[in-house]
């Protein structure tokens, strides 16, 4: 599943105009207003770090400040927890992007090394309390030491560390799919999604990225909301009446789903009591019941003498 959702964030993120929103939005504050967003060129993330690990997941970016080029790298994060080791890691993945530089010659080290901003997105729900430096995961030592020790610092955007409606007052579309992201309920999904329609109708980037966010959400509410049908319209305002409705279908039937299922288990230990364990026939019964056979069986329980007299034909 981490896997699903890092690769729908790649789509995302692989598209410049996204990558802009990212940083005027969320960057460390001086940063937004000293880069030139007309340079922003992907570069090529596929490289091996020191560790002999491919790298082809995360996304690298390069763009001007102020007339020289720096790097952006994007490291996806989508595990449940916090990682304690992020600093470190980061420090071979941007050390990999320094030796690609070097033998790709990308870069003259005679001109020196280019900035390289690291970033960590992460998603999982518990809030990230780790530190982001390197430094602070090195034990104590004596201060002649202090100048040897690699530093290095990432800048973290935990998504769900925002309120909803501080994103919601950003009036922007990354901050609108951090909301959609951290939706508890179905309610909340659709007003996140409806605030993600109006943030894309606003955005200056609107003809550019209706398309993209479009055919992100479809696939994001697909693994959310597994057979939910989604309206296949090419912007997400176009579709949102019926996408709406169909959410509302899809509750409803989950939750009658879940009553089912509930019957269906409390029939199952009553039986159990009575005459024993079920067959692998007679669980697999219950679990493909209609409601009404569940209440014709659960009538039988009191009376019958054997499971074949609760299992009798129910067609009369």
């Amino acid at each position: 599943m981490a896997h699903l959702h890092d690769s729908g964030y790649k789509y995302l993120f692989s598209h410049a105009e996204l990558v802009q929103e990212l940083l005027e939005t969320f960057a460390p504050p001086g940063v937004s207003e000293l880069l030139d967003y007309t340079t922003l060129r992907l570069e090529n993330g596929n490289y091996v770090t020191p560790a002999m690990k491919p790298r082809a997941d995360d996304l690298v970016w390069s763009v001007e400040l102020q007339g020289r080029r720096i790097y952006l790298y994007l490291l996806l994060e989508f595990q449940s927890t916090p990682d304690d080791t992020m600093p470190a890691r980061m420090l071979q993945y941007v050390a990999a992007l320094y030796d690609h530089l070097l033998r790709s010659k990308a870069v003259d080290i005679a001109d020196g090394l280019p900035p390289v901003l690291p970033i960590v997105l992460y998603n999982g729900d518990a809030r990230w309390r780790q530190s982001s430096e390197l430094y602070a995961l090195i034990r104590p030592h004596p201060p002649v030491l202090k100048p040897f020790q690699p530093q290095l610092k990432f800048w973290l955007l935990d998504e769900g560390a925002f309120p909803a409606a501080e994103l919601e007052d950003m009036h922007r579309v990354v901050a609108a799919i951090f909301r959609f992201e951290h939706t508890p309920d179905t309610a909340a999904a659709k007003q996140a999604i409806r605030y993600l329609a109006q943030a894309i109708a606003q955005s200056p980037f609107k003809q550019r990225i209706d398309r993209v966010v479009t055919r992100w959400i479809k696939y994001r509410l697909q693994n959310k909301m597994p057979g939910l049908t989604v309206p296949d319209a090419e912007e997400l305002t176009k579709g949102m009446h019926m996408l709406e409705t169909n959410i509302d279908r899809w509750e409803a039937q989950a939750i009658a789903r879940g009553m089912q299922r509930g019957e269906a288990f409390l029939l199952q230990r009553l039986l159990t009591r009575r005459f024993g364990e079920l067959s692998a026939s007679q669980q697999a019964k219950l679990a493909a019941a209609t409601p009404a056979q569940l209440e014709i069986w659960g009538d039988r329980v009191l009376d019958a003498s054997s499971l074949d007299e609760v299992f009798g034909d129910t067609r009369h």
